[in-house]
């Protein structure tokens, strides 16, 4: 399956693959790539929705460019300290925010905050308001789309070249030996 061959002067081992290894390389890969679309796509089945993240402010636990998938509050949900949100964003209407509950105060009334900021949101949510909990991470996922939204293309065509390269070896005609 691989070998090491010697080059030039220098004597340079150079690891070289068959193309069946290179080939079930690339099956591996877009298997992954599969696997993480299924991943984001198939829960909406169940009514669950996509959410991207889109910046820092809840590091460690989610990064900018996961997916973050929620449902719903079920009726009767009763919201917890430490489940993780979507609510509405006042600062910026029309927009949510994902956000854990640090607290809920005496009115019942969330008090959220992402997990890298140093104090709770300046804003307070109604349980009613939540449009999301929680359910499933699928890391870094969207990061490609969301650099190339923000006029950073690199990563999403790098992105998009392994993918069709890897679809180009996967589907070629296998030689004849």
């Amino acid at each position: 399956m691989t070998a090491v061959a010697w080059t030039g002067a220098r004597r340079m081992p150079v690891l070289r693959l068959s193309a069946g290894a290179v080939r079930l390389i690339a099956v591996a890969a877009l298997a992954g790539v599969a696997a993480m679309l299924a991943w984001t796509a198939l829960p909406a089945v169940w009514g669950w929705q996509p959410t991207v993240v889109t910046s820092g402010s809840m590091s460690p636990s989610l990064h900018r460019g996961d997916v973050a998938v929620t449902s719903a509050p079920p009726a009767g949900w009763a919201p917890a300290v430490g489940q993780v949100v979507v609510v509405p964003d006042p600062l910026r209407p029309g927009r949510t925010r994902i956000h854990r509950i640090a607290g809920i105060d005496a009115d019942g009334i969330l008090v959220t905050r992402g997990d890298a900021n140093g104090s709770d949101d300046s804003f307070r949510t109604a349980p009613a308001d939540v449009r999301g909990i929680g359910r499933l991470l699928v890391p870094r996922v969207a990061l490609g789309s969301l650099e190339l939204r923000e006029g950073r293309p690199a990563l999403f065509v790098a992105q998009g070249a392994a993918v069709l390269a890897a679809l180009a070896l996967v589907l070629r005609p296998a030689r004849k030996p």
